[in-house]
């Protein structure tokens, strides 16, 4: 039995305190996992490895898992190091709490090489960035966006005038848009994106060769956006390595994609034919085929004031094929008030209840953390979540757990 989700102390935000820019002092080392050598006209090389770093904090080891840091689609595993507002990243303030971090840089990005023949999504856009992530509410697209007040520096929320409703479309406020600094240190990071099964396949066998390579024992994932798709598929191939994960609004909703809900546009695709991955997983009753797995529709499409605020779900039917493998790790789901993955999280969650994951699902409004867009370790109040993040992780997986000798 998990003990509950903590109540953490709401603390001031970069917008009321200084930023913290100091990086925990730490040793790195960096490796690569995965990859096959394969023969070319010209010779033999190694591809698809995967790009690792490995930090120990300097006062040592104190927590007895170490957490492996997934980016989500766009970006690359630097987004942990620090944020673009100048602040100091989550992996620093992991570190500070005793714990050994890895990032990595799934295939295809950041360090871990281009990708020249295989699948590739196409990198967002100036405008998709600001009204999915940075700015939701100048686009006021979906519901919830108009709660956004987190991404860093002046806030929409924070202007005291009656005429506020059209201060959202004055180009004079910056904040989360183009030519906003912090907004381009973000928007500079992106890449396009590599996707679909061969990209999952390649990432779920490299994070198991780290798991059983590298780490003594087992490991924690904190997994945002579609990284979570790796942490479901490592859990599934190699269940005994992972003792948890986090997902900060993974982006698996089942066997379909939201992909103009940022737009107010309720027009999903296919995907994910596995319900939560595009590649096979270990159920029950074997699935070999995707269309073994019968599917229903569940719950309306709502609009609030005429705007979208919630999407229908695409689910098992009852009674649903279990995930033998991925229920042996339980699932701490953190989403943020104002994000567009409020409209549909909910169907991961349910999908992944269905087959017999233990989910503990938090809305962050409901535990006093407000304001939120999609990437909640950059925004204001990140270290707040963050140590939501890890009060759970300790409470369940530290020294006195009764999970740790």
């Amino acid at each position: 039995m998990l003990a509950p989700l903590p109540r953490v102390p709401i603390l001031p935000t970069a917008g009321t305190a200084q930023i913290q820019v100091t990086e925990a002092r730490h040793t790195r080392k960096i490796f690569y996992v995965g990859g096959t050598y394969n023969k070319t006209l010209n010779g033999t090389i190694l591809q698809d490895q995967i790009y690792v770093e490995q930090l120990t904090p300097d006062g040592g080891v104190t927590q007895p898992r170490p957490l492996i840091l997934l980016h989500g689609g766009n970006i690359a595993g630097n987004l942990w190091l620090n944020k673009p507002d100048g602040g100091r990243g989550w992996a620093s303030l992991f570190l500070d709490r005793g714990y050994q971090v890895y990032t990595i840089d799934a295939w295809g990005m950041g360090r871990s090489g281009a990708v020249v023949d295989g699948p590739r999504g196409g990198g967002s856009t100036v405008e998709g960035a600001e009204r999915a992530f940075t700015a939701p509410e100048r686009y006021n697209k979906y519901y919830q966006a108009r709660f956004h007040t987190q991404w860093p520096g002046v806030s929409l929320h924070s202007i005291k005038s009656p005429l506020v409703d059209k201060i959202v479309t004055d180009e004079r406020i910056k904040n989360g848009s183009l030519n906003d600094h912090t907004f381009d240190s973000f928007y500079a990071r992106f890449r396009p994106t590599s996707i679909g099964p061969e990209f999952e396949a390649i990432m779920r066998s490299a994070l198991c060769e780290l798991l059983r390579l590298y780490i003594s024992g087992q490991a924690i994932f904190i997994a945002h956006a579609i990284g979570s798709a790796y942490a479901i598929q490592a859990s599934d191939a190699c269940p005994e390595l992972v003792a948890a994960y986090i997902s900060l609004e993974g982006d698996q909703s089942p066997f379909q994609s939201y992909i103009r809900a940022s737009e107010g546009i309720d027009d999903p695709v296919p995907y994910r034919p596995f319900g939560v991955s595009n590649i096979p997983l270990t159920f029950e009753t074997p699935v070999t085929d995707p269309t073994q797995l019968k599917k229903v529709t569940v719950r309306e499409t709502t609009y609030t004031n005429g705007l979208l605020s919630n999407l229908s779900c695409m689910l098992q039917e009852e009674p649903a094929n279990r995930l033998v493998n991925v229920a042996k790790v339980p699932l701490l789901f953190l989403q943020g008030e104002a994000s567009v993955h409020v409209l549909y999280d909910h169907c991961q969650v349910a999908f992944l209840r269905q087959a017999g994951v233990d989910v503990t699902f938090t809305r962050l409004d409901d535990e006093g953390i407000r304001g939120n867009g999609h990437f909640l370790m950059l925004e204001k109040n990140s270290d707040q979540i963050a140590l939501l993040v890890a009060q759970w992780t300790e409470a369940n997986f530290g020294h006195g757990s009764g999970l740790v000798p």
